[in-house]
């Protein structure tokens, strides 16, 4: 296995900027996610690091190498797609065998027999080596699609959301199977997703991309609990976090004179007079598992609506015209358009910059 180092890489398509100056150190053995929405670059990023893509400047280097030179064949990673790109009238046994007996590999019979059961065995996919591809379960062709990357044994693997064409429940079992053999083969492995379930769940750390621009880097933890700016906020955590501009009026904030205002614990007042200057707006960010239902001496609002996920109940309420979701046990039962009061964790709430959209922490 290798790290690999991406330095200022950029690739444009025509004016399209897909991948602007991004700079990243992928460790040796790190299970490292590519976040970002749609047109984020990821993929763009991924096919600049398996050669299928040159970027126009900056450098890529896998172990001691710098590749950028180098055709895909030679850069020994393993890409996998979303789209399984399996041969349908093969066996499984004849797909996991095919990259084994390419030009630039060819490797005798002799290996290639034992690397093909291992690979399937790891794989809990043995029993299937002589059935064909076209007969078998989307998730059955997506572990064959990862087997057929294991049987290289290359110094990276690139996958590109290769979860997203699976139901729900198999998505969930296929995190927990992927994460956990990336663990035993002791592999170094970037996978992009736009999903932020999968990133939190799967990576050791996550780089979060907008437009080509690399956001942040950092433990899920980080990522969630200090994101960078208002981007990475809204677009890691579910439900999403609540945001709303506020005027910092001394010891209070204030988003609706009277209606929608509170005060401000000593610790915030301290913390937040630190970060954020001599700004007196700011925008505020709090997540629903830090919005609380308290009995008295809250903020006055009453509830729009309510989903039930079984182990808690997703809350939305309104308070001045503004909707703040909040989480609550799964017992909760309140009718929609009842009064209720609601407080934050104020320990818990973020600052952002009104104009940068930077977090006032951490910029």
């Amino acid at each position: 296995m290798a790290n690999l180092i991406l330095k200022n890489l950029c690739k444009s398509f025509g004016d399209v900027v897909a991948v602007r100056n991004l700079s990243l150190d992928i460790r040796d053995r790190e299970f490292f996610v590519l976040l970002g929405p749609t047109g984020a670059g990821k993929t763009t990023t991924l096919r600049c690091i398996a050669g299928l893509e040159k970027p126009e400047t900056g450098e890529i280097r896998i172990g001691e190498n710098l590749v950028n030179d180098w055709s895909a064949a030679n850069r020994d990673v393993a890409l996998v797609f979303q789209q399984y790109s399996l041969y349908p009238n093969y066996t499984v046994r004849k797909n996991l065998e095919f990259p084994l007996k390419s030009r630039l590999r060819r490797l005798p019979a002799k290996e290639i027999g034992p690397r093909v059961q291992k690979a399937a065995e790891t794989l809990r996919i043995a029993h299937l080596l002589d059935r064909r591809t076209d007969r078998l379960s989307g998730g059955e062709m997506q572990r064959v699609a990862i087997g057929r990357a294991i049987v290289r044994e290359p110094r990276l693997f690139l996958m590109d959301e290769p979860l997203s064409n699976v139901d729900a429940k198999l998505r969930e079992l296929l995190r927990s199977e992927l994460r956990g053999l990336q663990l035993k083969l002791g592999a170094t492995l970037v996978f992009v997703t736009h999903d932020q379930v999968e990133a939190m769940t799967m990576g050791d750390r996550i780089g979060v991309l907008c437009e080509g621009e690399l956001i942040q880097v950092g433990t899920p933890y980080e990522v969630y609990n200090s994101p960078h700016n208002t981007f990475v906020a809204s677009f890691v955590g579910a439900p999403a976090i609540n945001l709303f501009d506020a005027t910092v009026d001394g010891e209070k904030i204030v988003v609706v004179p009277e209606k929608f205002e509170f005060a401000l614990e000593p610790a915030t007042r301290a913390r937040l007079n630190q970060v954020a200057g001599r700004r007196n707006i700011v925008r505020v960010g709090v997540r629903p598992e830090h919005v609380n239902l308290v009995a008295q001496d809250g903020l006055a609002g009453t509830l729009y609506g309510a989903e039930d996920h079984g182990v808690e109940m997703i809350l939305t309420i309104s308070v001045a015209d503004h909707l703040i979701r909040a989480t609550s046990p799964a017992t909760t039962r309140i009718p929609v358009n009842a009064p209720v009061q609601l407080a934050f964790a104020q320990d818990k709430l973020h600052f952002f910059d009104l104009e940068t959209t930077k977090n006032l922490a951490v910029a």
